[in-house]
């Protein structure tokens, strides 16, 4: 019977089935599969019709199994783990894929590639999901347990020992400020010049590290951040208004130049170029649907960053 149930029912559709039988709790399967709450019901109505059983009964804890559900479990388990050994069709259709899929990212990456990356995601996959999310310097290593399938981030980021990661490129930094900006007209900055108006401070969600100031030494005490902020795409236009200067990468302020009125010098002080980076937990690795998103991400993130680093 159970074979007959089956022939009809994907591997994805059938590993659903086992999942809540382990879990009994439907948002956590849905999470485990990549897949939105609706999609999980479909999935849940889609094997309640083949075997012609409720299969869980909801209540105010958990969601109880049948007798029927019970039964099939042991089953389950041996038809699965022979499909897996027989099948590598663990492989990623994006066209037909409903998974949801997780991924952070920094304030300015998210300003600087999401926008693309979005176009291709669903130009791919016109049914899957995408949920973004802001990664700050320790936010994984506070929630090690969150499902992530991507982060695309800067070298500062700090990483749970168990995530992989490869550089995708470099980006360097410059000083933005408005183009009617007194030191607009000069083709370069000195140290001193830089050093006498006030400054904005990109934080990393809300950090309080600076970490360009080491390049300037003893006289990084001498730089007045007036004006601090997460958000890149503030921190540009209020430089385009004001008189304050902006040390940042240079993409997003080449990208806006125009519409807010800026003006990209080279620093006054040597300060190394920022590795950007794109991480995932070592478990999904050889997960086809993560390798798709990550190979997307890299190919967006590679055709745009302006020193772009090939593996």
């Amino acid at each position: 019977m159970l074979n007959s149930n089956m022939m009809h029912l994907d591997i994805k559709t059938l590993t659903a089935l086992l999942y809540l039988l382990e879990e009994r709790n439907v948002g956590r399967v849905a999470n485990k599969l990549y897949l939105s709450q609706p999609a999980m019901s479909r999935t849940l109505s889609r094997l309640r019709e083949a075997f012609d059983d409720p299969l869980f009964i909801r209540t105010h804890k958990e969601m109880l199994p049948t007798a029927k559900a019970l039964a099939l479990e042991m089953p389950l388990r041996q038809i699965l783990e022979q499909m897996n050994g027989l099948s590598n069709d663990q492989e990623f259709v994006p066209h037909k894929s409903e998974r949801v899929f997780r991924l952070q990212t920094s304030h300015y990456q998210a300003q600087a590639y999401m926008p693309t990356i979005a176009e291709r995601f669903y130009q791919l996959a016109p049914n899957a999901s995408l949920e973004t999310s802001l990664v700050t310097e320790n936010s994984l290593l506070r929630s090690e347990n969150q499902t992530v399938d991507a982060v695309l981030c800067s070298e500062y980021v700090q990483l749970p020992s168990r995530f992989e990661s490869k550089i995708l490129g470099r980006e360097r930094f410059g000083c933005i400020m408005a183009k009617d900006h007194p030191l607009a007209v000069q083709p370069t900055i000195s140290l001193d010049e830089f050093l006498s108006y006030n400054h904005v401070l990109v934080t990393l969600g809300g950090s309080s590290q600076i970490y360009s100031e080491s390049a300037l030494g003893d006289r990084a005490k001498e730089r007045r951040y007036t004006l601090r902020t997460p958000y890149f795409m503030s921190a540009l236009e209020a430089v385009g208004k004001t008189d304050l200067l902006f040390s940042t990468s240079q993409l997003l302020a080449y990208r806006f130049q125009e519409q807010f009125g800026l003006v990209i010098k080279p620093l006054p002080y040597d300060f190394p170029p920022i590795d950007y980076c794109l991480s995932w937990p070592s478990e999904q690795s050889q997960d086809p649907g993560g390798m798709w998103l990550r190979n997307l991400c890299t190919n967006v993130v590679q055709s745009m960053i302006p020193y772009p680093v090939v593996s």
